[in-house]
């Protein structure tokens, strides 16, 4: 399978899952010397908000820099541009396909190449919470590279 260009990573609100997958998924690619672009959107419109307090701090355990991420609405363009969209349930897929029908053959389930799972909402939870959904995001994030012939 071949790399995307370009991808985008969704969550609820753009704050605590797609952040974290988004800027894996950048550090993984750079430190394979392979370039896509990789960004990362909500489908709630949060107005710009930073990660909450938990994500930076696991996120960190992670070696992942969240402090300079806000939140951000996913738009039609940006369901346009993107060459491939992980989403974190089979939900945010339905919903996406209803939003804008034309791009739900590139809207996959981070999950997808595992066991096809929901990737729980830890947004207000406590850090350990954190931690198992960004380890499983390390891991899925690793196996979708691995599909790419990435690692």
């Amino acid at each position: 399978m071949m790399l995307p260009p370009s991808m985008l990573v969704m969550c609820a609100g753009n704050l605590c899952r797609s952040p974290f997958a988004e800027a894996l998924l950048r550090q993984r690619l750079e430190k394979a010397g392979v370039f896509a672009e990789v960004f990362s959107r909500g489908l709630l419109d949060l107005r710009s908000q930073p990660v909450p307090p938990a994500a930076l701090r696991v996120a960190a355990e992670f070696g992942v820099d969240l402090s300079e991420h806000r939140s951000a609405r996913v738009t039609i363009e940006d369901l346009q541009h993107a060459s491939l969209v992980l989403v974190m349930s089979a939900r945010q897929r339905k919903y996406i396909g209803e939003l804008y029908p034309p791009v739900i053959g590139k809207v996959f389930l981070l999950s997808q190449p595992k066991d096809g799972e929901t990737v729980p909402d830890p947004l207000d939870k406590p850090d350990e919470v954190f931690r198992e959904v960004y380890g499983e995001i390390t891991q899925l994030v690793d196996l979708w590279l691995e599909r790419f012939g990435v690692i």
